[in-house]
Order: structure tokens, then sequence, then C-alpha cells
């Protein structure tokens, strides 16, 4: 059974809140263990950044377009 506008809204918005809630800890994560990191460990930290920050951009457009959508 499909979900409503809204419940798709709220997956959303509940993904967006995980991924920013992880995006923290790494950041906590890599001001305390960073000066003990290998080049390749900051390297890796780095992509897993820019995937997060990538995958928060796609979630961004999708609630736009889902509250888009609520507003009609």
């Amino acid at each position: 059974m499909p979900e409503t506008l809204q419940e798709q809204l709220d997956h959303v918005e509940r993904e967006i809140e995980q991924y920013i809630e992880f995006e923290k800890a790494e950041r906590t994560r890599f001001n305390h263990e960073s000066p003990l990191w290998t080049a390749e460990d900051r390297i890796e930290w780095q992509e897993t950044q820019s995937d997060i920050a990538q995958r928060l951009r796609e979630l961004f457009e999708i609630r736009d377009a889902l509250r888009g959508q609520l507003d009609q």
C-alpha cells in the first residue's frame, strides 16, 4: 500500500534528522580522535562527510518537493 504524501514527508524528515545526528557524532569523533589518525583515516572521514552532505542535499530536495505537493 503506497504511503500518503504526509507519511512520505514524515519519513524523509526522520531520515534527515538521523543523518544530521550522525554527522554531529562524526564531527565530535573527529575532534577527539583525529590527532591519532593516519592520512588514510582522514581521507576516509572526508569521503564519509562528502557522502553525508550529498545524501542530505538529496533529502532536502525530496522534502521540498513533497512539501510543494502537499501545499497544492
